[in-house]
């Protein structure tokens, strides 16, 4: 092999090996510091596009489940309404019973009505201020489009759950019995023309007797059959709320368990397994020195051409 001085040949493939062993022991690190196995695309191009497209599906998925946590947060809400309107109906049927009996004067059974126009107007109000956040309830623009509920990360309705606009419909006692003025003073009196009671409204027919009992109907008759279609309505609706919660539920589950399997699948193309990283880090950390070593030498090899002088 010739002695020269201009061109250190050794020197030249170590400082390669050397520049090589830097830049693998600086990727190791800052794996090891991150906790990623991609840094770059140029590390996994593909790895990268799909890591990308997970984390999208990941952060979808989360809002998905605080989207679920949030309908059946009104479902809820609503439920509760409901829960107290059909206490107060209820009562207002106890007190129509209680009425009905004959012995009760006009006064006693004025002290029921007082009572009975309290619990009506409580209803009422409850129509009009139950809300969610700033969604009314009842009788607001949810009693015509209803709710849809984003429960997945994509679009299409198959990632939508839909709460029927009948759920929003008005709770007014009205609306529910189909009793304009519902008076237990009047009902006594047995005088039809006394009272707005309306029975259509009620799903009742102007003659339509107690066939049942082979008896004419009176307007206490009428009047219960009311209250208990307003029932009726107020339980229908927990029933639908029933069925949504629990296919919210099991969204949630879903959602959970993909989230899951989803953080597995990325975790298993992004994040940098620490052990290999270490070991990797060690052995081009002494490959570093040893090849800095060498070149020191490697660069003392052209002075032999001094004793040759």
């Amino acid at each position: 092999m010739s002695v020269v001085i201009n061109t250190n040949v050794d020197s030249l493939k170590i400082q390669g090996l050397l520049s090589s062993s830097t830049s693998k022991l600086s990727n190791s690190m800052q794996r090891m510091s991150s906790g990623l196995k991609i840094l770059s695309a140029k590390d996994d191009a593909a790895g990268t596009v799909i890591s990308a497209k997970m984390k999208v599906q990941l952060n979808g998925n989360q809002i998905a489940q605080k989207n679920v946590q949030n309908a059946n947060a009104l479902l809820s809400t609503a439920e509760g309404n409901l829960d107290v309107i059909e206490d107060n109906i209820t009562r207002i049927r106890d007190l129509t019973l209680q009425a009905k009996n004959g012995t009760y004067s006009e006064t006693e059974v004025q002290a029921m009505q007082d009572e009975v126009e309290e619990r009506i107007a409580e209803i009422n109000r409850i129509n009009e201020s139950a809300k969610y956040s700033d969604l009314r309830l009842f009788g607001g623009d949810l009693k015509d489009t209803g709710v849809t509920f984003q429960v997945g990360a994509d679009d299409g309705v198959d990632n939508t759950i839909k709460a029927g606009a009948e759920l929003f419909k008005s709770v007014e006692f009205s609306a529910l019995t189909g009793a304009e003025n519902f008076n237990l003073v009047d009902l006594m009196k047995a005088t039809p023309t006394s009272t707005d009671f309306k029975a259509n409204n009620a799903g009742l027919t102007a003659s339509d007797p107690a066939t049942t009992t082979g008896k004419e109907e009176t307007n206490f008759d009428q009047a219960i059959r009311a209250l208990d279609l307003g029932i009726d309505e107020i339980t229908n609706r927990k029933s639908i709320i029933g069925s949504a919660g629990n296919r919210m539920d099991s969204a949630l589950d879903t959602l959970s368990i993909q989230f899951e399997n989803l953080s597995s699948a990325k975790s298993i193309i992004t994040d940098a397994d620490i052990a290999s990283e270490a070991s990797n880090f060690t052995q081009q950390q002494i490959l570093q020195q040893v090849s800095t070593s060498l070149l020191a030498q490697a660069n003392q090899a052209p002075s032999i051409a001094l004793s040759l002088v």
